[in-house]
């Protein structure tokens, strides 16, 4: 699961306190869930992201999820009911090449067009990885009925997006892997953002005992 979102200047430092310290180990509480890793945008307007990992797709749809998401703390319905322009994405991890993780994240959301499937279509992104300071890439692909935020509207769109997730081990790298994607993306579908990401923190399942 990934999930992004803006924050109002006067909340944002509370915010943090609120992710960093209950919201992120909350989730990963959850049976199935692996780990939850957390990233800022470089560059303003600052971007927060998570990347989730668990099991296997199920475990976003489980019990134990949906009584978590229907059982939010006063702190958490205080910032989830603010965020700005909130993205989410329930998806699968449909190929991962490379190992390696890196300090800053080039994040690539796409729209597809079409019933095109990511693979083979985005093939061709593969090629990054003989790029100097590229460590891995994987591709998510989004279960557009499971992909609503939680306070979102009839008006929301971009439940259906998909992403490409480069790791890199600096913002330099990352920032010239956003510039070569830009365009051979566009053969998959629609180019909605393409973002340089600075690592924040994490948190595992088996930290938490």
């Amino acid at each position: 699961m990934i999930s992004s979102m803006e924050v109002r200047p006067e909340e944002e430092a509370d915010f943090n306190e609120w992710f960093d310290r209950e919201h992120l180990a909350e989730r990963v509480a959850i049976p199935g869930f692996i780990e939850a890793r957390r990233y800022e945008s470089v560059g303003a307007p600052t971007r927060y992201l998570q990347i989730y990992s668990a099991t296997e797709f199920e475990v976003l749809d489980s019990a134990a999820y949906r009584a978590a998401l229907a059982s939010q703390t006063e702190w958490s319905m205080h910032h989830i009911t603010r965020f700005v322009e909130p993205t989410r994405v329930v998806g699968r991890l449909v190929r991962s090449e490379g190992v390696a993780r890196g300090a800053a994240l080039a994040l690539v959301r796409l729209r597809p067009s079409g019933d095109a499937a990511m693979m083979p279509a985005l093939e061709g992104v593969l090629d990054v990885l003989d790029e100097p300071g590229t460590a891995s890439v994987h591709f998510v692909e989004a279960d557009a009925q499971l992909s609503r935020p939680v306070t979102a509207d009839a008006s929301y769109v971009g439940g259906q997006d998909c992403y490409v997730i480069v790791e890199c081990t600096s913002e330099a790298a990352a920032r010239r892997v956003v510039a070569l994607l830009e365009v051979p993306v566009q053969k998959y579908g629609e180019l909605i953002d393409a973002r340089v990401y600075r690592y924040r923190m994490d948190i595992s399942a088996s930290a938490l005992g």
